[in-house]
């Protein structure tokens, strides 16, 4: 119950170790109007209200009230949450992280095998036959009268896809099926995130 006086303001029953907050009347009314606190009445002078806190207040205490909203993490380290990853890259490589994520041998063969779903998804998205791979496919789908070209009504959209796909193949899918490259789990991991947006692209133009 908070008392004020004369000399000041006192909270009845604290038994806390730290000294007596002050607390003025205009400050538990902004924790009133906020709906931190329910205060009632109990005096003829309205000196003495009896207050408790609400639900409110004890979740600004919990998520400490003005520290900044990190909610944007999970959208960072997508493989936390892999409800949204491409159902291929669930069954074929999580199979492989599970027999040791910490393993930089097992990122490198689930890497691989992510490469290998992305050359075939592209390979059937833009509906190329057998007999072709890498660069190859990505020059048929993308190239202009391309097998997917009539999908961009932008020339210069068209031509950064076939640079973004044969960029990724130049640089991670060759690299990856013709050596051991051993990644870690970083760069592994963001390498199969990488793998499910161009999956997830590639979907978005069938």
């Amino acid at each position: 119950m908070v008392i004020w006086s004369i000399s000041g303001s006192s909270i009845s029953y604290y038994s806390g170790e730290e000294p007596i907050p002050e607390l003025g009347k205009g400050a538990i009314q902004i924790l009133q109007a906020e709906g931190l606190l329910w205060c009632e009445n109990i005096g003829k002078k309205n000196n003495d209200l009896r207050c408790t806190l609400t639900n409110k207040a004890y979740e600004a205490v919990d998520t400490n009230f003005n520290a900044s909203d990190t909610s944007f993490v999970k959208h960072l380290t997508p493989l936390a949450d892999i409800t949204n990853l491409d159902k291929e890259l669930k069954e074929r490589c999580l199979p492989i992280l599970g027999a040791g994520s910490a393993d930089e041998k097992m990122w490198d063969s689930a890497v691989r095998v992510a490469g290998v779903i992305l050359e075939e998804r592209l390979r059937d998205v833009g509906n190329i036959e057998a007999g072709y791979a890498g660069q190859d496919i990505v020059n048929k789908v993308f190239k202009n009268g391309g097998t997917l070209a009539s999908k961009f009504s932008v020339d210069s959209e068209r031509q950064g896809y076939r640079d973004l796909y044969a960029g990724v193949f130049a640089t991670f899918r060759n690299p990856s099926a013709h050596r051991l490259v051993d990644p870690t789990p970083e760069e592994g991991g963001a390498f199969i995130v990488f793998v499910n947006l161009l999956l997830k692209k590639l979907e978005d133009l069938r």
